[in-house]
């Protein structure tokens, strides 16, 4: 019974049995060389800019999807907003390029400064991960700058009349 084993009621010897291995991991090996990889086009959300104007929220979103065609684009682009979630939907004719491809996508009215993320759909491979958070404020820095600046200004001109 030594250098044996038992495989359905028969008998295989070790030299059998290692012969066997051998051939199996040999042709492995050898087909291996033929399996092609594979690589899915998943879009990817590259950057979100925010582009809002007063309480008007407005985000530019650019996304990188490899080889565009008719039938493998990007149809669908999620917007969450604080946890709500916006769905803006692509038409098949919207310009996209294999590089990368920016949409502007309107929010609709937005208050205090809430955090933005977004990700798109492709239409073979599915959901890309979702981006970065990206704080959307109420107001633009440029306005807020300004207010600063008059603020500061006005400020200034009432403590030079007290002296």
């Amino acid at each position: 019974m030594r250098g044996m084993s038992r495989t359905s009621g028969k008998r295989v010897s070790r030299r059998v049995f290692l012969k066997s291995a051998s051939l199996a991991a040999a042709s492995t090996i050898a087909l291996s060389g033929f399996v092609k990889k594979a690589e899915a086009n998943v879009p990817t959300v590259l950057q979100i800019e925010n582009l809002s104007q007063d309480s008007m929220g407005r985000i530019k979103v650019q996304i990188a999807h490899a080889n565009y065609s008719s039938s493998h684009w990007v149809d669908l682009i999620e917007v969450d907003v604080n946890g709500q979630v916006q769905q803006f939907y692509l038409c098949a004719s919207c310009p996209q390029t294999p590089d990368s491809f920016t949409m502007e996508l309107d929010l609709g009215p937005i208050q205090g400064t809430p955090n933005v993320r977004a990700r798109a759909h492709c239409t073979i491979h599915g959901w890309s991960d979702w981006s970065n958070e990206l704080p959307v404020p109420e107001f633009p820095t440029t306005a807020i700058a300004v207010f600063m600046a008059l603020a500061a200004s006005l400020f200034m001109i009432k403590k030079a009349k007290k002296n």
